[in-house]
């Protein structure tokens, strides 16, 4: 009763009444109070008497110790709060009293030499409304006053010490509080009676120090009860209020003034001087208790192994952080080399304020060493490796700076000179509109002016430019495969970013203007012929599918060597069947497609009249233009 009233915070209690959690299978052995704060177990109170069956009570008892020990080792319990009523105290006489305290001095003897721990003692004195007049000078109380500890606690730091000497003491400053108190509360009273019963009230408090106190002296005699149990305070408190208060000293003067006897308390369910009790003295002090020697040696083998553990473990992990550390710190610093290495040979380039040159051979090195940089573009797509992470990886930082600064050198030292080639090519083009036309693609691509880009397309024509223009030959082969890797990452980058040159609009516009004047037969050539590029078809060499006997069967015309000889891959059997013809296909579309290419010239009246005569066209030209391929060699 005394804790369902008490005020505590019970969670599993849910939005109903504070209920305790009964031992297993509903047994009556014990009932398990889960507060927010504690676990309290109150046990049966035959467990202390063991008077209805000692035997097993006894054996029951002590399994339950046992069971704290087992699961509790180092210390199982953080205290015992000891509750007597003050009706029972009253209405014993000798010998029930002797016989109650030597039960309960066995019981504390046995959690001792169970538990092995030398634990507080909180001595509560319960039911106190039933001293006359305690009702009548607390009842008044409000809620904040009712939680009050109305009682000692010991002040030592001696853990150990038996402090039950100090109880007369402690008990006459109770006596003496109420004493003091008392005018305050007959100022607030009006009824006589009620201001009889709280003038008496000290006196009966008082009357109740010879039995608190020897009760006190005879529980915690260290030479009957065998073992040193230290009580930590004695307090009074009442969790209901019901029966009839034994009245000691004032009954005659109440008859008097016509209060003949004391009314039956119904049990108002107020709690009286437990909550702070509870919380801030009870609960405070749960290290109060000692521990458990032997159980303390077993945890600290535990514990010592488990720090051997953590300490290979740590150093196993220190070993790690220190080889990622050093990893990453040789990472940077090979980054920070390669760096200051492309500087250097960068810097006459850098340095130009404008590009005016398309030589691309001065501009591989530079973006080789950026491209293969130890955290660069090149090992992009490779995991980390495991010595660089364990959350000190600097690869993905040095990844990014270094993708950046690879892409900023290639738009200005690759693309700026792509477009100035491309530039000169359209300017030497502009009286050939159908030679112009995929040089001014190209260049509207890699300035960014085209509605989509196409990569294959833009990497097929400068490689074959590469190959039969600028860079030909088996010795140059090296650098074209490098501009060919740079020119991918180059407009890979671009998904990103667009192309920050501005390019020669009025170029441009004059090379549209030339483009509007082709006849729709000529655009389409021109697109069909644009398309091999990307189609990638290989041309027909003679030496190398005649054999070696070729020499002596066929010569050229020329006279020169048929190694050099190659027919455009679009004029052989296979170039016509898989790619020309499939292309022809699609002209309508692709004519509409590419308008932009020919910006505001691009629009053509009645182009459907013209498609319907485009495809014979095609072909005608076509043929005329294989024939001259085979009849010239």
């Amino acid at each position: 009763t005394a804790l369902v009233n008490s005020g505590l915070n019970f969670p599993l209690a849910g939005s109903g009444d504070a209920q305790p959690v009964a031992g297993i299978g509903g047994t009556r052995a014990c009932d398990w109070w889960f507060t927010d704060q504690a676990v309290l177990i109150d046990t049966a109170g035959r467990y202390t008497t063991q008077d209805s069956n000692a035997e097993s009570d006894k054996k029951s008892w002590l399994s339950f110790l046992s069971l704290l020990k087992k699961h509790r080792a180092r210390q199982p319990i953080n205290g015992v709060i000891l509750a007597i009523s003050l009706a029972d105290l009253m209405s014993f006489d000798d010998r029930q009293l002797d016989t109650h305290l030597a039960e309960i001095r066995n019981r504390l003897r046995e959690i001792h030499e169970t538990l092995k721990v030398q634990f507080p003692v909180y001595l509560i004195f319960t039911k106190a409304d039933l001293v006359s007049g305690f009702m009548d000078y607390f009842g008044g109380f409000d809620e904040s006053r009712r939680r009050k500890v109305w009682g000692a606690t010991f002040q030592t730091a001696e853990r150990d010490r038996n402090m039950a000497a100090g109880a007369p003491a402690e008990f006459d400053a109770l006596a003496k509080r109420l004493a003091d108190e008392m005018a305050d509360r007959l100022q607030e009273e009006t009824d006589p009676v009620t201001r009889i019963s709280i003038f008496g009230f000290p006196a009966q408090f008082g009357a109740l120090k010879g039995r608190v106190t020897s009760f006190v002296a005879a529980l915690f005699n260290p030479g009957r009860s065998q073992v040193n149990v230290s009580l930590r305070g004695l307090y009074f408190s009442s969790g209901t209020q019901e029966g009839t208060p034994i009245d000691q000293v004032l009954g005659a003067i109440g008859r008097n003034f016509g209060g003949n006897s004391r009314p039956h308390l119904s049990g108002t369910g107020k709690s009286f001087f437990l909550h702070d009790l509870l919380t801030d003295v009870i609960f405070a002090e749960s290290g109060w208790v000692s521990y458990d020697k032997s159980a303390a040696r077993r945890a600290a083998i535990v514990r010592f192994g488990g720090l051997g553990a953590i300490t290979l473990i740590a150093a196993a992990a220190l070993g790690t952080l220190a080889l990622s550390f050093a990893s990453n710190r040789s990472l940077i610093a090979s980054t920070t080399l390669a760096m200051g290495q492309y500087r250097e040979t960068a810097a006459p380039l850098l340095k130009a304020s404008t590009v005016t040159d398309v030589d691309l051979e001065n501009v591989i090195g530079p973006l080789d060493q950026l491209r293969d940089l130890p955290a660069g573009y090149e090992t992009g797509d490779l995991p980390t490796p495991l010595e660089e992470t364990f959350g000190l990886s600097q690869r993905e930082r040095l990844l990014s700076a270094s993708k950046t600064a690879y892409r900023q050198a290639l738009e200005r030292l690759l693309r700026s000179r792509l477009l100035i080639q491309a530039e000169r090519t359209i300017q030497a083009k502009m009286a050939d509109p159908v030679a112009l036309y995929e040089p001014l693609k190209i260049y509207l691509m890699l300035g960014g002016k085209a509605p989509k880009v196409d990569d294959a397309l833009i990497v097929s024509w400068m490689k074959r430019d590469w190959e039969q223009n600028r860079y030909p030959g088996e010795n140059n082969r090296e650098g074209r495969e490098q501009l060919q890797k740079h020119l991918r990452a180059m407009l890979a980058l671009d998904d990103a970013y667009d192309p920050v040159f501005e390019l020669n609009q009025p170029l441009v516009e004059a090379a549209q203007r030339s483009l509007g004047r082709m006849s729709l037969a000529d655009r389409a050539s021109a697109l069909i012929k644009s398309a091999i590029y990307a189609a990638v078809l290989d041309d027909f060499s003679l030496s190398q599918k005649g054999g070696p006997e070729a020499q002596l069967l066929f010569e050229r015309i020329d006279g020169g060597d048929l190694s050099g000889l190659r027919i455009p891959g679009i004029y052989t059997h296979s170039g016509f069947n898989t790619f020309y013809l499939r292309q022809l296909s699609r002209i309508a579309q692709m004519l509409v497609d590419e308008q932009w290419v020919l910006g505001g010239g691009g629009e053509q009246g009645d182009i459907n009249q013209q498609l319907l005569k485009l495809g014979p066209e095609l072909l005608d030209r076509y043929g005329k233009e294989f024939a001259a391929a085979w009849n010239g060699v």
